[in-house]
């Protein structure tokens, strides 16, 4: 009956996480936040004075609704301060034009292929009046790469001369939205400048921990690559020990992504618990010694793991980790061991305060859920087997805390990366024990290098030697066959109801309830049919889809559960890019791979005469111009379907309507925007209907059933007229 009563913080964090959530859904609720706010507190403070005044018995259940509701009201109120209510001063509010900015870099370096990006945090903005403003904000600074230039450090301030833009959003059906994404880490705009668009004016550090955080980071990365020079060894040194994977090669993520062993490349739970594991053998004994020496373990162990997490740059996903071993380690200092569960709780509670937006991270729902199923399934999954073998017990129990995990954070992975590494159990008997050791390896590399480099060097060449072997092995479990299921869908619906299927079914089990057990089974029922009406919905689907995709047409034929992709041209090498920004809806639709179904317009049987290029799909007809055409005398009037235009290949809209009838007009993005800004313009005088792929992203249009095919005879209506 008071079972809950040893979980409070779980309910807490449940009612903060539902506010969060259904603010973001409908923020109705939240119009008159305070007003709210203060009738809620007002009514829990008559029921808990009435409940003096007559008996806390009767009125606990009421008390206890009221208090979570307001917790869940406080939730949203959160959501809405940090990321939806901003000062008037907040860059999304200029609306001059802007040609220069100044503000502060607010992050480490970041990486990538072509580009240096930082957070980099807003102060004043430049408007063609030659007046400033001050303003407030973060946004995504992209510099190209120079090797003349170094990076820019944490707490440069900066002038830039140019502009910055709104982050764009999806353009295709069910691409990921990065767009979202960053909103939600209230970034909405980005620069991509050069070098020389840019002066440095001074370094000012906005955080003084922080900055020791990066300088400390930056050392450390300088004696990795000191000791680790090999490319592929010294990307996973930096990744492992210090959460740095901008040095990570495609094959690198891939192998171990398919080995079930990529949470060895993110610095989280894992580290962090490995460190919170050499503690516990150095200094466990402290525990036995006395109340004050089970302080002073506490005191110890918080004090370590947050050294390890200074080290690591105090990224968001240590910072989680740090947070949740550091109430751990206090708990069990303090108080009665086995409330695990409160004191994640507590943890989580702790960090959606500071940053109600983390639940939406998936390293966050990846942690918890990790963390969950390996503190309720190992325990139990362990005593299945007595082994009398110390190395079959240990191999054991690393088998059942990698089972734990998996079930845990399958339907997560399944939802957010669509697969599941087969061999995770082989893999992680090897990388688990293989962690361990090399981040000792690691930390003792970068402890001893400032006081004895020979022995850091003599380290740093053994630990070279280990990663080798260790991504050997890796990259042979990844070659083996079937090694990564991948194709794998669930949508957010199927993510939810299998969560609830999961925890009905366990509770039941654990506790004997056999109305819960009928609850699991109604929803699994429910779930079940869910993917029915989903399989028949998709099977009557007849469509196309124009695609977004930079410098190419791209169309989808839809038709139940196959799909037919035609593009213009195609080489092997685009098929990794291709299948990044089609596929997501292929896979939400039920259909399989671009790489298993894609033909070029020619293999498809189109036609080319002139500047124009003709044929059919799907019974439509189309028409594409990719070159000029003044030079063409038409007959009579043309008949197609879609009429798509390449390269500003058509000057006037009225010749166009003069010689062509069709459905649809389309501007691809083979066509600059000047050109597309007049045309839609000269559309919108007319009121023709245009779609321009490069401003209104991917289009999708139902098809009829019972299209009567036919051939555009297109050869015999124009002549060229000689010049």
């Amino acid at each position: 009956m008071y079972f809950w009563n040893t979980y409070p913080f779980v309910r807490f964090t449940t009612a903060l996480i539902l506010g969060i959530v259904c603010f973001d859904f409908n923020n109705y609720l939240w119009k008159y936040d305070l007003t709210i706010l203060i009738v809620i507190i007002g009514c829990y403070g008559v029921s808990v004075f009435k409940s003096q005044q007559t008996s806390f018995h009767k009125l606990r259940h009421l008390n206890g609704a009221l208090a979570l509701f307001i917790l869940f009201f406080i939730g949203g109120i959160l959501a809405k301060t940090k990321y939806h209510h901003h000062t008037s001063n907040h860059y999304t509010n200029i609306k001059n034009e802007i040609k220069g900015f100044s503000g502060t870099i607010t992050s480490p370096v970041n990486e990538r292929a072509n580009h240096f990006r930082y957070d980099f945090e807003l102060t004043s903005v430049f408007t063609n009046a030659d007046s400033s403003l001050d303003t407030s904000g973060k946004i995504h600074l992209y510099i190209r790469k120079d090797s003349l230039v170094t990076p820019l450090k944490y707490g440069d301030r900066i002038l830039v001369y140019g502009n910055f833009y709104p982050v764009p959003g999806p353009d295709n059906p069910n691409e990921f939205n990065y767009k979202k994404y960053l909103e939600r880490q209230n970034i909405f705009s980005h620069a991509f400048i050069h070098h020389s668009d840019l002066k440095v004016i001074a370094n000012n550090p906005p955080n003084r921990l922080l900055n020791v955080a990066y300088t400390l980071r930056e050392k450390a990365s300088t004696t990795i690559d000191k000791y680790i020079p090999a490319p592929r060894e010294n990307g996973i040194a930096k990744a492992l020990l210090l959460g740095i994977k901008d040095h990570l090669d495609n094959e690198v993520k891939k192998a171990y992504s398919s080995a079930g062993a990529m949470h060895v490349l993110a610095v989280s739970g894992l580290h962090v618990g490995i460190i919170y594991l050499i503690i516990l053998i150095l200094f466990g004994k402290l525990r036995e010694s006395g109340k004050w020496g089970k302080y002073a373990f506490g005191a110890l162990s918080v004090s370590i793991i947050w050294l390890y997490a200074t080290l690591t740059g105090l990224s968001p996903s240590v910072l989680r980790a740090a947070t949740m071993f550091s109430l751990v380690a206090f708990s069990q200092a303090s108080t009665r061991e086995g409330n695990i569960y409160n004191t994640l709780a507590f943890a989580a509670f702790i960090l959606l305060l500071f940053d109600p937006y983390l639940i939406y991270s998936v390293g966050f729902q990846l942690s918890f859920a990790a963390v969950v199923g390996i503190v309720y399934l190992q325990p139990k999954l362990y005593r299945l087997l007595d082994l009398r073998s110390w190395l079959l017990d240990k191999a054991w129990a690393i088998t059942c805390v990698s089972i734990a995990a998996q079930l845990a954070t399958f339907p997560l992975s399944a939802y957010y990366f669509h697969q599941f590494p087969t061999y995770f159990l082989v893999s992680n008997l090897v990388v688990i024990p293989a962690s361990f050791l090399m981040l000792v390896g690691g930390i003792g590399m970068l402890l001893i290098d400032p006081i004895i480099p020979q022995a850091g060097e003599i380290i740093g060449l053994c630990l070279s030697q280990f990663m080798w072997v260790i991504n050997e092995i890796i990259s042979y479990v990844h070659i083996l066959p079937s090694s990564l299921i991948e194709w794998i869908f669930m949508d957010q619906f199927g993510l939810i109801m299998t969560y609830l299927i999961v925890i009905t079914l366990i509770v039941g089990l654990h506790y004997r309830y056999f109305k819960t057990l009928v609850v699991s089974g109604l929803l699994g029922l429910i779930l079940m049919l869910w993917g029915l009406i989903s399989h028949q919905i998709q099977s009557q689907r007849n469509e196309l889809v124009f695609y977004e995709i930079s410098d190419k047409i791209a169309i989808d034929h839809v038709k139940g559960h196959q799909g037919m992709l035609y593009i213009d041209d195609f080489e092997a090498s685009e098929l990794d890019l291709l299948s990044f920004q089609i596929n997501p809806h292929r896979l939400a639709s039920h259909l399989r791979p671009i790489k298993e179904s894609i033909l070029t317009f020619e293999e498809a049987g189109f036609a080319k005469k002139e500047a124009i290029r003709f044929g059919q799909i799907a019974g439509k007809r189309f028409l594409i111009f990719d070159s000029t055409t003044f030079h063409l005398d038409f007959k009579g009037v043309v008949k197609t379907d879609y009429l798509i235009i390449n390269n500003g290949a058509v000057k006037s809209l009225e010749w166009l309507k003069k010689h062509f009838d069709f459905d649809q007009l389309i501007l691809s993005n083979k066509n600059s925007s000047y050109y597309i800004n007049k045309m839609k313009a000269k559309a919108d005088e007319t009121s023709l209907d245009i779609h321009c792929m490069n401003t209104d992203g991917a289009l999708r249009v139902a098809l009829a059933e019972g299209i009567k095919k036919e051939r555009t005879m297109l050869p015999a209506l124009f002549t060229t007229n000689p010049d």
